[in-house]
């Protein structure tokens, strides 16, 4: 078990994976954002009991033309990122496509950052 008082990071959550929660360990600094903004993006709205228009309301655009879900799709993401994780800014999203996947790549950094590096976070959200 994790002891909270050994963590040294100003910045962290318990690690999960798409797999579920990763027991005993952190994602501190950077892995804590890029974890937030995974987490913000597969949340569908209306999922957390106690806030819910947190996330992302991506299902909706399930059947509409592909050539028109991107825009829709990153519009939503974008909105989403910019009112959930305040702590980053975006600067590009990426937007392809499958029949029944979507890939994002959101390039980032964070908004209190002492150097301009630029991060990027990849999301797969299946239809």
């Amino acid at each position: 078990m994790l002891d909270r008082n050994t963590i040294t990071n100003v910045h962290w959550q318990s690690k999960r994976t798409a797999e579920g929660p990763v027991w005993g360990e952190i994602a501190p600094d950077l892995e804590d954002l890029a974890q937030e903004i995974r987490h913000c993006i597969l949340t569908p709205k209306g999922s957390v009991p106690l806030n819910p228009e947190k996330g992302c309301d991506l299902e909706q655009y399930r059947d509409r033309p592909m050539n028109v879900r991107s825009l829709f799709v990153v519009a939503e993401v974008r909105e989403a990122l910019r009112l959930w994780v305040p702590r980053v800014l975006v600067h590009e999203l990426n937007y392809a496509n499958t029949f029944e996947t979507i890939s994002l790549t959101v390039t980032w950094s964070p908004i209190e950052a002492v150097l301009d590096d630029f991060q990027t976070t990849e999301v797969a959200y299946v239809f």
